[in-house]
């Protein structure tokens, strides 16, 4: 028996709606990937307005862009808190007598420009090349610096050049201490008591370089069951706010107690740590009084195995003390909590010890700026 069937295709269910095409632009081959980059990156956008496009409201590409430009995202927000916490006038009078005069070869880039990409580098940990692309494709990046188009945005080199400036001039630390001095003016920073840390920054252990071998001012330490390659950044701390008073760079090899007495200010009545700073007091280099000539009282949290060892009501007592000394010095986790989650500093890009100290003056400068702007410190 033979079967004689006619085959259909299926009706699609997508109805096409009819458009017209008004204009046709052509675009270089590197500005459409960024054009159709943003698309993607704004696809909520439009979809939450096709339905009025659809209703025959016209938006051309600047329209469009305009209206881009409104919407509010994470990334704007924060550089909309850093524009405003950022003491522009200060910083640029401190690095003006340093920067380039253009009295010879090409004129330099504006220094505001150059300020403020490498501060956009420093708050997403990005390098030199991968901080120029971003101010390319990013709207937040290129209306943060102030550019219009990419011909306005440096190369990775030159922003080399001017962080090695930086370096050269030690403005890095001058920087740090501007941002400690305003807010002391502000009464944020006291002195009257300090809470010493620190923390391990890893390095590359990677020996592909000229030399064939890894950064001979970092070293390795064990933490716990771990081993760590890389460089250690102390902070000294006010108890009272949380903010940065003094910073040290060491390699990750050098104990938290010696660098004890380069963390105080001289001013303090107390002084907090954990129990890597036991026996900080007792000392040769030890600050034993203040300049006013008070002792200053050093309260250190013991090591568990020493609580352990009292008797019932010694170990209730002891838990007690520990306790508020860690209440206390907990304030210094928060600091490392912005640099190392918010602005996603865990591991250097650089060699040598004097290039991670500028960098660690700059970290914490900005993480002054924002735990100073906080509710609970800005009123």
């Amino acid at each position: 028996m033979i079967i004689q069937a006619e085959l259909r295709r299926k009706q699609s269910e997508y109805e096409g709606e009819a458009c017209s095409v008004d204009k046709v632009i052509e675009l270089p081959a590197q500005r459409f990937q960024q054009f159709s980059r943003a698309l993607l990156a704004d696809y909520d956008f439009i979809a939450e307005n096709k339905n009025a496009i659809r209703n025959g409201k016209q938006m051309t590409i600047s329209a469009f862009s305009d209206e881009l430009a409104q919407v509010r995202t994470k990334k704007k927000e924060f550089l909309t808190q850093i524009e405003r916490l950022v003491p522009w006038k200060e910083w640029l009078s401190l690095i003006r007598p340093c920067y380039y005069k253009g009295e010879r070869g090409n004129k330099p880039y504006p220094l505001e420009t150059m300020l403020r990409l490498y501060l956009l580098q420093n708050l997403y940990d990005l390098s030199d090349e991968a901080t120029v692309a971003e101010t390319i494709d990013s709207r937040a990046f290129s209306d943060f610096c102030g550019v219009d188009s990419s011909n306005q945005v440096l190369d990775g080199d030159t922003l080399g050049r001017f962080r090695n400036l930086l370096l050269k001039n030690g403005l890095q630390e001058k920087l740090f201490a501007q941002v400690v001095a305003m807010l002391m003016e502000r009464g944020l920073i006291l002195k009257k008591g300090t809470i010493v840390d620190s923390t391990i920054i890893s390095a590359p252990s990677s020996t592909k370089n000229k030399e064939k071998k890894r950064d001979p001012d970092a070293h390795q330490v064990k933490k716990g069951n771990t081993w760590h390659f890389g460089y250690k950044a102390h902070i000294g701390v006010d108890k009272d706010s949380g903010l940065v008073h003094t910073v040290e760079a060491t390699s990750a090899n050098v104990h938290d107690v010696i660098e004890t007495s380069k963390l105080l200010t001289g001013e303090e009545e107390v002084v907090y740590g954990d129990s890597g700073y036991l026996g900080a007091g007792k000392r040769d280099d030890a600050i034993i009084r203040n300049k006013t000539g008070r002792k200053i009282k050093y309260k250190i949290n013991r090591r568990p195995s020493q609580v352990k060892k009292l008797s019932p009501s010694g170990r209730y007592a002891a838990k007690k003390a520990e306790h508020e000394k860690s209440s206390v010095r907990a304030k210094v986790e928060h600091v490392f909590g912005v640099v190392k989650k918010q602005l996603r500093f865990r591991k250097t890009r650089y060699r040598r010890l004097e290039k991670q100290k500028a960098k660690f003056n700059i970290m914490f400068a900005l993480a002054n700026l924002i735990l100073a702007d906080r509710p609970c410190l800005a009123a």
